[in-house]
């Protein structure tokens, strides 16, 4: 990670302000296996296409040389962006394993604006919980986000989790979002959680039928036990897939039923 950032210093030179860790690494869930490397980068204005080309592949040459199956997860935004912070969130690049090929191969169209709903979540993350790992202390380079817009950034996530099967497809991901999305929605301090946290959270204050679907999302989220790239999503085990569907549907009628789905 320090060598990524002292690439990104090469890259930006001047207009670099801040290299920001959210995510598992930053609340003290993160393991090895399973995690990503959460990062937001912040650069002194909008970047030329062909400096954001050029910032794109020396994130992606230094995310091959990565010693974790988890890779790097990073959007460069500007100082502009963290200050005001829009409800359609800007990016000038953004890198994570599905963007990898076609940085690399130069497809990614670098010109106009693009937008990421995900960026309120992530920037809420560094305000209340991330580190600066490089740059301006995060106070003076990050406004608050609007409650009521990461909430729904969260709800958007949650959405997409109890639609069709994704619950079997991302197993562990989805069950401990569940718990996160729930804890959320039922505290009222506009505080920020990790999946690990929302866990735990699940295990206290859910109906105790889904305590055994929790501890196993729990327990492969937590395992040291290495996994390949393919077998990440599932943590190379098997579920029990009518114990997804009823803990999704739980949590479905729960959202409903408070007005919040």
């Amino acid at each position: 990670m320090l060598k990524l950032v002292e690439r990104l210093r090469k890259e930006l030179d001047d207009r670099l302000e801040g290299v920001y860790l959210h995510g598992s690494l930053a609340t003290g869930s993160y393991y090895r296996p399973k995690s990503d490397f959460d990062m937001i980068v912040v650069a002194d204005g909008k970047l030329e296409a062909g400096l954001a080309e050029s910032v794109g592949i020396a994130i992606a040459e230094e995310a091959e040389t990565r010693p974790t199956v988890g890779n790097v997860e990073l959007s460069v935004i500007t100082a502009d962006t963290a200050r005001q912070v829009p409800k359609a969130m800007p990016y000038e690049v953004h890198y994570s394993t599905n963007w990898h090929e076609k940085i690399m191969n130069r497809e990614v169209d670098y010109d106009g604006e693009r937008t990421d709903p995900d960026l309120l979540s992530h920037l809420t993350y560094v305000a209340k919980r991330g580190i600066c790992l490089y740059g301006k202390p995060i106070r003076e380079v990050f406004s608050t986000v609007e409650w009521l817009h990461f909430m729904e950034s969260v709800l958007d996530d949650f959405t997409w989790i109890v639609e069709d099967d994704h619950i079997v497809e991302t197993p562990f991901y989805g069950v401990l979002n569940i718990c996160r999305v729930l804890q959320l929605t039922s505290e009222d301090g506009e505080n920020v959680y990790s999946k690990d946290e929302g866990g735990e959270w699940g295990l206290s204050h859910l109906p105790e039928q889904f305590h055994p679907i929790i501890r196993q999302a729990l327990d492969m989220y937590r395992s040291s036990e290495p996994v390949s790239e393919e077998q990440r999503r599932r943590g190379g085990k098997e579920w029990d897939e009518a114990a997804l569907h009823a803990f999704r549907d739980y949590a479905k009628f729960i959202m409903d039923r408070k007005g919040r789905h």
